[in-house]
Order: structure tokens, then sequence, then C-alpha cells
């Protein structure tokens, strides 16, 4: 199983060691929550998360797994071992009940390369299934007890159900209330104000998976810290990808761009949780990359039409005393967004 120690060999910044620590000091504290399974773009967000850990601007205390896939986390594990990180604790949810696959599927956009990753010996790791991590649940509590009050950011890029699984346990609630500064979610599309709009893929989907919509609205509902929801993301022409043809064959990340991309015939893919991670990094240093819809609480419902069709939604309804927001990247910013993250996905490993 993969070790949570935090033994000093294989942790920097542990508090223990002021010396270290002191070193860590502005970095931003991250743990990142991803449904790697499908899409790939989660794998270049963790590269770049790696490449700011690398830079000095990010101190990334775990990853978070949030689906039902069994070898996703010995592809994360694949990543982090990459990057020069081999015991970056992981973990994972633990029932078998929401797959990212079932939506993919219906939108035809499903690859399943994190199997074929973790079965080939080019990628080294040494974590297989969730049967050799801990419950995402158990992990946080350990993690966020030994952070600083008010100083971890949560990278939300797929489904809630840790989180919600977080929130129910008394500790955990505890922990998140004293803990976490922010939580960071991709959105949708577009996040008006007072607007229902089918719910999107990371939360849930619309009639597809009614666990991972239910988690959704949970969070959301009951979250005791502010909430960022992104609005809207980066177009083509900006998508990014063909860098990662110029890196070693070794590198998963670019294993997982060439799987998920081969039938398109080119490597540049949407920039959606590449985009998220850019924003939670730098949304303090370049504010006015950003513009953000304030006063108000994202809300996900369940709509029931005459003809007895029901669908999950979200909306952002307006609240004068909300500590919630949305934010939209601006479109003058696209180009100069898109150059940063080619820059880091393929940033190689210290």
């Amino acid at each position: 199983m993969k070790s949570t120690s935090y033994a000093p060999f294989k942790k920097a910044c542990f508090f223990l060691f002021p010396l270290i620590s002191s070193l860590c000091f502005g970095q931003i504290k991250i743990i990142y929550e991803t449904d790697m399974e499908t899409d790939c773009d989660d794998a270049g967000a963790l590269a770049m998360l790696h490449a700011f850990q690398d830079n000095g601007e990010v101190h990334l205390l775990a990853v978070m797994h949030n689906t039902s896939d069994d070898y996703s986390v010995g592809y994360i594990d694949a990543v982090n071992t990459y990057y020069g990180h081999p015991d970056l604790p992981i973990g994972s949810y633990k029932k078998d009940d929401t797959y990212s696959r079932d939506i993919a599927i219906l939108l035809n956009c499903c690859t399943d390369y994190t199997q074929p990753i973790v079965k080939d010996t080019r990628f080294a790791h040494d974590v297989d299934t969730r049967k050799d991590v801990p419950d995402a649940v158990d992990l946080y509590k350990e993690i966020l007890q030994q952070q600083p009050d008010n100083s971890v950011v949560i990278i939300s890029v797929g489904y809630l159900l840790n989180l919600k699984n977080l929130i129910k346990d008394d500790q955990g609630m505890e922990l998140v209330r004293k803990k976490v500064k922010d939580l960071i979610i991709i959105g949708r599309t577009w996040f008006p104000k007072d607007t229902m709009l089918p719910l999107s893929m990371n939360l849930g989907g619309q009639q597809i998976n009614h666990t991972a919509a239910m988690a959704s609205m949970e969070v959301f509902e009951h979250w005791p810290r502010p909430i960022h929801v992104a609005g809207n993301f980066i177009t083509r022409p900006y998508h990014r990808g063909k860098e990662l043809m110029n890196t070693p064959e070794n590198n998963p990340v670019r294993e997982a761009y060439r799987i998920y991309r081969e039938r398109y015939g080119d490597w540049d893919h949407h920039l959606a949780d590449l985009e998220t991670v850019y924003y939670a990094i730098y949304r303090d240093q370049k504010p006015e990359y950003f513009s953000l819809g304030t006063e108000g609480t994202p809300k996900i419902g369940l709509h029931s039409e005459p003809n007895g069709i029901r669908y999950f939604y979200n909306l952002w309804e307006t609240s004068e005393d909300s500590q919630h927001l949305y934010w939209l990247t601006k479109e003058d910013k696209f180009a100069e967004i898109s150059e940063r993250i080619g820059e880091l996905i393929v940033q190689p490993p210290k």
C-alpha cells in the first residue's frame, strides 16, 4: 500500500523540520481532486502542478481520485514517479458506483488510457489499483490536520464524491472549516446568474449518474468555505497538447494524450482542467486575467418535466451575503495563458 507517512526523507516541507519548512514559505498548498480515467486533460493538469512544484510555486500535498476506476490511481502514481515524487500520497474513492466513462461513452469521447499505461513496463510506479492506496477521506483528515489554518486550496476537476464524504464526516467537516482556504471547481461552458443549465459532466452529468450529481448538490449546499466555480474555458484555436510529442516516450502524460488523441489525428486538446489549475495558482497574482461573478451561490437542482423526464441542472443564484464566486477567463488573455500552459506541460522534471 502506498505509504501516507511524512518521513523526512520522503516529504519536503514537513513541519517538524523548520529549516525545510521555511523553504516552502509562499507556496500554495494544493490537494488535487481528479476523475483521471477517460479524458487526458486531467493528466495535463497534474503535469502542470508538478511543474509549478518544481518552480517553487506550489506544494502539492496529495492527489485524490474520485471515480470507481481501479487503475486510475496507478496511472497517477506513474505521473508522480515520472516527475520525481513517487511517494506523493494518493487517496481513492472506494465504492463501485461511479465512472467517468458512463458519460464519456454517451458523448463519444471515451478512451480508457489508465489500465494500458499502468500495465506498460515503460512507466515506473509502485501502485496498481485502489487496493494499494487509502480511502480519500482518511487521507484528507491525516493531511489537513497537519496544515496551518486557512492554508489549503483544493482543486476539483472531477466528481465531488470524496468531498461530499469528507464533510459528512464530523471530523472532516471541522478540518475543512478550519484548514481549507478555497475550493476551486471546474464548471461548465458558461455560468450566468439565475439561469438553469443542464448539469456539466464534472458535476455528475444530466441524467447519467445520480450518485455524482447528488454529491455535487450536497457539496454546493453544505461546503463551509468559499467555492470558486469555472464559468468559461479557453476555446480553439488555443488548445494544447502537440508539444508533448517532443517529450520522452516514457512520459505517461505524453502517452495519455497519444492514446486519447490518436483518433482525432492531432494532439491538441481542450484546456478545461489545465485552465482551472492556472486560475487556482494565479488568481491572486494576476487578477487582470479574470472577471469574477460574486454575491451569489452555486446551486444544483433536480427538474421534472410534465412528460416525466427528470434532469439535474445548475445555476448561479443571486445572494448578497454569499462567500462563493464564479470566474470567467478574459478572452484577450486566452493566447497568453494557452502559451504558458503549453510550456508547463512539457517542462522536464527536475
